[in-house]
């Protein structure tokens, strides 16, 4: 797989703000990242990705932006990559607080956007409902380069439970799992 770097990421979204630009939009769109493109841009992963798990609110300029750089686009045609529409229901994550939560990327690179990926703590989160091979691999990286907080992961994770659609027996094992391998923590009630 494709290992994009940084500035083929910024070009992709330079590509897609210049595109908003027509639309002549009144202050900046915040677009949040989500996934394996958050780990690459916000955080250094150096794994491969091609989607770009993307959430914006305004449904009209979300539209937009799939159509211009969507799977299958021209955007995705010249750059190999494209945005992709992150269900935030099916991801733990505690709503609205990840939005506070979340970081500013590519600060100042862009006239339209701005761009927002989760907090470290929340994007670990996000990885448990889903669990596969990529997802660990992003968690024991962020766990691995950033000093993560386990009472505070815990924490957000009790409140962010609270939200979730799945089997919550097999999320409780999942981040369970996580506690003792990265933490060496006991198994705990939820």
């Amino acid at each position: 797989m494709k290992q994009p770097k940084g500035q083929e990421f910024l070009d992709f979204f330079r590509d897609i703000d210049e595109h908003l630009g027509k639309e002549r939009p009144v202050g900046k769109i915040t677009l949040y990242i989500f996934g394996g493109a958050a780990a690459v841009i916000a955080y250094g992963s150096r794994r491969g990705t091609l989607d770009i798990d993307a959430y914006i609110e305004d449904r009209a300029i979300k539209t937009k932006l799939l159509s211009w750089a969507g799977q299958g686009s021209e955007l995705e045609n010249k750059h190999g990559l494209y945005l992709y529409s992150a269900n935030t229901e099916l991801m733990l994550i505690e709503s609205p607080d990840w939005k506070e939560r979340s970081i500013e990327i590519l600060r100042d690179k862009l006239k339209h956007f701005r761009i927002m990926a989760l907090s470290k703590e929340d994007l670990i989160l996000s990885k448990l409902s889903r669990y596969n091979d990529r997802d660990r691999e992003d968690i024991q990286f962020i766990i691995g380069k950033y000093n993560i907080d386990p009472d505070k992961l815990i924490s957000y994770y009790k409140s962010a439970r609270q939200y979730f659609v799945g089997n919550l027996g097999t999320l409780d094992t999942t981040f369970n799992i996580v506690l003792k391998e990265y933490f060496g923590l006991k198994p705990r009630s939820f």
